[in-house]
């Protein structure tokens, strides 16, 4: 049994998955789990015992025993995860939240032995079904453990009993393929972590592991792109066609005729004229035969130019035009979405940057967002065609002298070469070796976070899809001290119209079905809990760990009372309740759902204690 991250490059790919598989499966609610503590082992606190799909439908108090088929699969944990109730059942306390990190990385099923002896069994095994002993447990004396080493044999196991198409089944497992091999040549050439005055494209490509709980966090599935194409270092291509044929918004011609004429020099090739009645588009190279196949009256021209992916792929900068980058339409599925660009996100970011971000309620020496000056998309074809032939211009912030600017995604990885086993880039590179320094240095991110994030969501409706993806750290190179945040991609952000209008005074409109707009300001508040706290400020305070003693949670409810106002709906939403909206990555997928989100009863995190879990609040 492996007791830390040190492991085979295999075996860690492994875990990577199927940890996030089961961490949504639980969380989510689609299988129920059980806790129970582990006496006298090192190796973990406990273990999380998944039911099987097919217990679901019982009684919410399950009574009866428990045999080896209603158990799915059972994995130690290094400590307690978080619960649904404050109740023990006889089974053990029902778990209402369970993250990777909790986990020893290794996942188990129960087997009978074939010829009916009694099994061998290790101190570990003996550990676990010591747990599980009659009268709430039936497993016999022919069961046990048998270590899970491919994560689609647990997706087949859950698909099983469920009703689902056999196309999105297949596909599903295809995905979780694609994520295992990618997470495994990660794992065995993992990137060098950056030092704080790497330049921010560095810190882009540095990710190893990327989403923390998606299953298909790794997936990279194009029909384009062959076998070990490198995303991080594309060509783009250019082309010719009637200006007629695009939607343009911002300077896009002339953004567009100075990149050519520059992609020409370096490439090598003649400088395209200018044909009246034309315009230029970039392509990314994968996505050119798709255009092709999919538009009429495309001429493709002869410059190119290399480019630098950022950690979204899509997002490339291009080093012959500095403190630019260019958002493009890409064909290929990440995770479980594929990377197209919609007309509602081209026409919406340049308009918003241009009318509302300079009117915001934001403090602009902690806060800044990343402008889309410009875009275009092809006009005359359904929004499920034209999303494949888009491209955005956004702004790159120049940090200022004796200043970094990095994506957070980044320094939530670990696994670096060079690094400490186990020890994430934030820890390593801020030289966080001490409780009393993470703590400090946790305590001014999460201050920072709360003075620069909320302040749109409160007064304008304005809520920024603040994930670590999205988020970037403004920090003092020498010292290290974070100093602000930068905020792009304004394609997920949710917005209620009337309060944005009526603070701002201004009658800015949306597009038709634009998936930004809610219909009032409380629907803004569950996208912004997955994203600024699920996703990004959970996994800064696990990871400088100060979540199992609720440290960290406390200073985050304590400056969340200092920038909410009393009586303020997002107080109520997010301080009043043991549960809130939780995006439901799975769900989303078993229904086939990426435009719409899911929700489902998650246990409030901004609630957290150590002993009881989620209880009232107390700031």
């Amino acid at each position: 049994m492996s007791s830390g991250f040190n492991l085979p490059p295999r075996e860690h790919a492994v875990f990577a998955v199927s940890s996030r598989l089961l961490s949504c499966l639980v969380t989510e609610s689609l299988l129920r789990a059980f806790y129970l503590e582990v006496k006298q082992s090192t190796a973990m606190a406990g273990i999380l015992v998944v039911l099987s799909t097919s217990v679901i439908s019982e009684q919410p108090v399950i009574t009866r025993a428990l045999r080896p088929n209603d158990i799915f699969a059972i994995v130690p944990l290094r400590n307690a995860p978080v619960f649904k109730d404050t109740t023990p059942t006889k089974h053990g306390r029902t778990v209402g939240l369970v993250d990777p990190l909790d986990m020893v990385p290794e996942v188990y099923v129960l087997v009978k032995t074939e010829s009916g002896a009694d099994p061998e069994r290790d101190e570990f095994t003996e550990s676990v079904l010591s747990c599980l002993v009659p009268p709430p447990w039936e497993l016999g004396r022919f069961t046990t453990l048998k270590k899970c080493t491919d994560p689609t044999d647990l997706w087949t196991k859950f698909v099983g009993d469920v009703l689902l198409k056999d196309s999105l089944s297949e596909m599903i497992t295809e995905e979780l393929r694609s994520s295992f091999a990618w997470q495994l040549a990660s794992y065995e050439n993992p990137p060098v972590c950056p030092s704080r005055g790497s330049p921010s494209i560095e810190w882009e490509q540095s990710l190893v592991a990327g989403h923390p709980t998606h299953p298909m966090h790794r997936a990279r599935m194009s029909p384009e792109a062959p076998l070990g194409y490198n995303w991080y270092r594309p060509k783009i291509r250019f082309v010719r066609l009637p200006r007629a044929s695009l939607d343009t918004r911002g300077p896009f011609d002339s953004i567009m005729r100075d990149l050519v004429a520059k992609a020409a020099l370096v490439s090598g090739t003649e400088n395209p004229e200018d044909v009246p009645g034309t315009i230029f588009m970039p392509v990314h190279e994968m996505q050119l035969s798709t255009v092709l196949a999919r538009f009429e009256n495309i001429e493709v021209l002869a410059p190119t130019v290399d480019a630098l992916g950022q950690s979204s792929i899509r997002t490339v900068v291009i080093p012959d035009l500095p403190n630019m980058a260019l958002k493009l339409s890409v064909n290929v599925k990440i995770s479980s979405a594929l990377r197209t660009i919609s007309h509602w996100t081209a026409d919406f970011g340049p308009r918003f940057s241009r009318d509302i971000v300079p009117k915001l309620s934001v403090d602009h020496t902690i806060f800044a967002v990343a402008m889309e000056p410009a875009s275009a998309i092809y006009k005359d074809a359904e929004p499920s065609v034209r999303k494949h032939f888009t491209a955005i211009f956004r702004d790159e912030i120049v940090p200022a002298p004796g200043e970094n600017i990095v994506v957070v995604a980044a320094l939530l990885e670990n696994s670096h070469a060079g690094v400490p086993a186990g020890m994430s880039a934030v820890e390593h590179v801020f030289g966080l070796d001490t409780e009393a320094k993470r703590a400090a240095f946790l305590d001014s991110y999460l201050r920072l976070t709360c003075q620069a994030i909320i302040p749109p969501a409160l007064y304008n409706g304005v809520v920024f899809e603040a994930h670590a993806q999205n988020c970037l750290l403004r920090f003092d190179v020498a010292t290290g001290a974070p100093l602000g945040f930068v905020l792009r991609d304004l394609g997920g952000l949710r917005i209620h119209p009337e309060t944005m209008n009526t603070s701002l005074d201004t009658d800015f409109a949306f597009l038709p079905g634009h998936c930004v707009v809610t219909g009032s300001l409380e629907e803004t508040y569950p996208k912004f809990y997955h994203t600024l706290i699920h996703n990004h400020l959970q996994r800064m305070i696990r990871l400088l760990g100060m979540h199992y003693n609720g440290v960290g949670w406390a200073m985050l409810r304590r400056h969340l009372r200092n920038v909410i106002p009393d009586g303020h709906g997002l107080w109520k939403a997010w301080m009043e309740t043991d549960t809130v909206a939780g995006k439901c990555l799975m769900r989303m997928r078993l229904q086939s759902v990426h435009d719409k989100m899911v929700f489902s009863p998650f246990p409030n995190m901004l609630l957290y204690r150590p002993e009881g879990n989620v209880t009232s609040v107390d700031v």
